[in-house]
């Protein structure tokens, strides 16, 4: 048998490093949770939560303040509410009524003086719409469940069908279309015979196809699709849901002020966190040893998380000032300025690793004028380039669409004629690339663009 010694490295990492690492990748939603759970497993840390309703009118005031010294787009955008009625405008700090889709319709089912079966199958079926008012479940299905007939399952249907919004309860997009058509009172058998058979070569704009497909001419195809274009396919849309809606809460906000861009950090809702005198005055006390060793021990739990968060938050400031200093063109123009950067240019700045920089944007949102975006928009990767300029992708979806924009719409633009376009400009990109870009951007193939 025969021994061999070898000779590693390892990094090890403690349970205060793992713990740093954790709250520096945390979202302030995250981390406000992170410190209201601690709170609870630590009696020593004094958690006080703040008055949201005030801190709220503090805030807004504060801002309008600041406003008043930052760039003009700004104060422009908030000049409504500096006026003198702003006291009226209190939408922004209601709370918000969720009121859903199920819950409009079965105040009208309640008004309704219809027979008990009828009753008991519209609210079911009212029960079992989806988000966008249709009807996933088959109709016979329901019927059986609550041991109704046929026939006054279908009557129930119709009568429901017949409520606000016009074509909720469809069981599919053409019978969505065909009821909200019936409410109109508009008798038009080419849209309806567009709506039942040719809505997927609708969608692709194919209105000459549509037009030999139904031996008709171009302009009563025309006509008809312009009527269907007003219909609403997802009457649903507008209303709330029982599912609790998810808002983005930036993680920071970036204003220009006189003297260039500020950062600051959104964290004007978060509680008020200490150590408890009390608890204090038992260390100096005459508590028993096993008493103060524990207190000992949570106050330093409770200081070495404050000092995790101060420097999540340091390091997220720094991290942020390299990503406006290099994406000042953004900042400054908006979409489709954005340059290309990778972890390393940030990292190199701030002077740590990629890793740390990673572990700082995850998960992280940031607000300017222009809006809400994920601290991963800003690193996008180079695509190659015969110039000296440097393209990302979002560059060269928005070129596309000024091609397209400006294409003949008679014969419009091949994929590879805009890659040949592109490639012109200096961007080497293949058919297939655009293919991808194009389809990302909602923008149809040749046959959908037609004229």
């Amino acid at each position: 048998m025969e021994l061999l010694l070898n000779t590693s490295q390892k990094i090890l990492m403690s349970q205060k490093m793992l713990q740093s690492t954790e709250i520096l990748q945390m979202s302030s939603e995250e981390l406000l949770d992170y410190i209201k759970e601690m709170s609870v497993e630590n009696p020593l840390v004094d958690y006080e939560e703040i008055n949201h309703e005030n801190e709220k009118f503090n805030l807004m005031e504060h801002k309008l303040d600041y406003l008043d010294a930052s760039d003009e787009q700004n104060r422009t955008y908030y000049a409504d509410l500096k006026s003198d009625e702003r006291e009226n405008d209190d939408w922004k700090f209601k709370k918000n009524v969720n009121h859903s889709l199920q819950d409009y319709l079965m105040e009208q089912v309640n008004d309704m003086c219809w027979e008990k079966d009828i009753q008991r199958m519209a609210s079911y079926i009212v029960g079992s719409i989806d988000g966008n008012g249709y009807l996933k479940e088959d109709i016979l299905d329901i019927a059986n469940i609550l041991h109704v007939n046929d026939e006054i399952a279908m009557q129930a249907l119709t009568m429901v069908q017949e409520l606000d919004p016009p074509g909720v309860c469809a069981r599919n997009i053409e019978e969505c279309l065909i009821i909200q058509l019936k409410r109109k009172k508009i008798e038009n058998k080419t849209a309806e015979q567009i709506i039942e058979g040719c809505l997927e070569m609708l969608g692709k704009n194919q209105l000459h196809l549509i037009a030999k497909k139904l031996r008709l001419s171009l302009a009563e195809v025309s006509e008809s699709a312009e009527l269907i274009k007003t219909l609403n396919p997802k009457p649903g849309n507008s209303f709330g849901s029982y599912k609790s809606l998810e808002y983005i809460v930036p993680d920071a906000i970036v204003v220009k002020g006189k003297k260039g861009y500020e950062i600051v950090l959104n964290d004007k809702f978060f509680p008020k966190i200490g150590i408890n005198e009390y608890y204090k005055t038992m260390m100096s006390g005459n508590s028993d040893k096993e008493t103060k060793e524990y207190i000992q021990n949570k106050i330093r739990q409770a200081e070495w998380v404050m000092t995790c968060i101060g420097k999540r938050n340091s390091t997220l400031i720094k991290t942020l000032e390299s990503i406006v200093d290099i994406q000042q063109d953004f900042f400054d123009n908006g979409v489709g300025f954005i340059k290309p950067m990778c972890l390393n240019d940030v990292a190199q700045v701030i002077g740590m690793h990629e890793s740390t920089v990673s572990r700082s944007i995850k998960n992280k949102y940031l607000q300017c004028r222009h809006g809400v975006y994920p601290l991963s928009y800003f690193f996008q990767a180079s695509i190659a380039s015969e110039s000296e300029e440097s393209f990302t992708v979002e560059r060269i979806k928005i070129m596309i669409k000024a091609i397209v924009d400006g294409e003949n719409k008679k014969s419009p633009l091949s994929d590879r004629k805009i890659a040949e376009r592109l490639n012109e400009l200096g961007v080497d990109i293949s058919r297939r690339t655009v293919a991808k870009y194009r389809e990302s951007i909602g923008i149809f193939g040749i046959s959908g663009r037609k004229v």
